[in-house]
C-alpha cells in the first residue's frame, strides 16, 4: 500500500511540473522571452526554405504556367496595376509588387516600388527591376510573417538595430537572395547588409551606377526608424532558363503568400493559402 501511494505521488509530482514546465514555456513564447518566438518562427521557416529549395526539374509549359499566373492584374479595380513579385525565400517572404508604395491601398494590397528620391522627389520615373536602384516598400506587422516583417531579426525589439540609442548596420541575412521577377525574368539579388535611417531619409532611393534593389519597412517598435535591406544584383535569368528551384519560389499553386492579414485587408491570397494563381 506504501509503494503504491509513493508511485502516484511521484506521478502527481511528474504531472504537475509538466504542466508548470507547460505554462512557463507558453508564457515565455507570448511575452517572447529571448526571442522565443523568433526562434520558433524560423525554424519553422528554415524548413520551409529548404522544402522549397528540392525542386528537380521543371517543364517548359510549367515554367510559362508560373509566370503567367504570378503576373496576373489582380488589383486592377483599385487602381494598382502589379509590375512582378518579390521573394526572399530565407524568410518566407513572397508578395506581389504594385506601383503605389505612397498611399495605404497600395501597402494593404502587398509590396510597392518606391521611386521618390531626393533625385526625383515627386517619383515620376517608373523603376524596372534589374536597373540602378529598385526601391521595395512593404509594411511591417511586427509578427515575423506578414509584409516585410520577415526582415527584422527579433521580434517586437529594437535590438540590435538600436542599441543604447545608437543606429547600428546588420548583418544577419547577409549572402542570402532577394529575388524579383517579372514578365521579362527573374532577378537575382545578395543580400549585403541592413542599415537604419529616419523615416523622411528618401536619399536610399538615390539612382546607383550598379544595379541594386533596397527594401523599405518600419522597424518596430521604434517606428520612426526604417530598416534598409540592401542586395546588389549577381544574375539576371531568363524565365526559360533560370534554376527550377529558383522558379518554384514563384509557383503560387505551391508557395504560400504573406502580403495580407485578415483583420488588416480582408482579401484573397494569391498563392497557395488562397486562390492558388487563380486555379481555385
Amino acid at each position: 500500500m506504501q509503494k503504491k501511494r509513493t508511485w502516484k505521488n511521484k506521478l502527481l509530482l511528474l504531472v504537475c511540473l509538466l504542466i508548470a514546465l507547460l505554462a512557463v514555456g507558453d508564457l515565455a513564447y507570448q511575452q517572447n522571452w529571448l526571442n522565443f518566438q523568433g526562434t520558433v518562427l524560423r525554424y519553422h521557416q528554415k524548413v520551409a526554405y529548404e522544402r522549397a529549395k528540392r525542386t528537380a526539374k521543371m517543364s517548359l509549359a510549367k515554367r510559362q504556367q508560373v509566370r503567367e499566373q504570378l503576373m496576373r492584374q489582380t488589383q486592377k479595380s483599385q487602381g494598382l496595376t502589379k509590375q512582378g513579385f518579390v521573394s526572399v525565400p530565407k524568410v518566407g517572404i513572397l508578395q506581389p509588387v504594385f506601383n503605389d508604395a505612397y498611399s495605404k491601398k497600395g501597402l494593404a494590397a502587398g509590396a510597392n516600388y518606391a521611386n521618390r528620391s531626393q533625385a526625383d522627389p515627386a517619383g515620376k520615373r517608373v523603376p524596372r527591376m534589374g536597373q540602378s536602384n529598385y526601391g521595395l516598400a512593404s509594411h511591417n506587422f511586427y509578427d515575423g510573417k506578414t509584409g516585410f516583417s520577415p526582415l527584422q531579426q527579433n521580434l517586437k525589439q529594437d535590438d540590435p538595430y538600436i542599441v543604447d540609442g545608437k543606429r547600428q548596420t546588420n548583418h544577419w541575412l547577409d549572402g542570402d537572395k532577394i529575388y524579383l521577377a517579372d514578365q521579362e525574368g527573374i532577378y537575382a539579388y545578395r543580400i549585403t547588409g541592413q542599415t537604419v535611417v529616419q523615416a523622411t531619409d528618401i536619399g536610399v532611393l538615390n539612382p546607383t551606377a550598379n544595379p541594386q534593389v533596397t527594401i523599405i519597412t518600419c522597424l518596430y517598435p521604434s517606428t520612426q526608424y526604417r530598416i534598409i535591406t540592401r542586395g546588389k544584383l549577381v544574375q539576371h535569368y531568363q524565365w526559360e532558363k533560370a534554376p527550377a528551384h529558383v522558379v518554384s519560389y514563384f509557383d503560387l499553386t505551391k508557395q504560400k503568400t504573406n502580403a495580407r492579414v485578415n483583420w488588416y485587408n480582408p482579401g484573397t491570397e494569391e498563392g497557395a493559402n488562397g486562390d492558388a494563381g487563380g486555379t481555385k
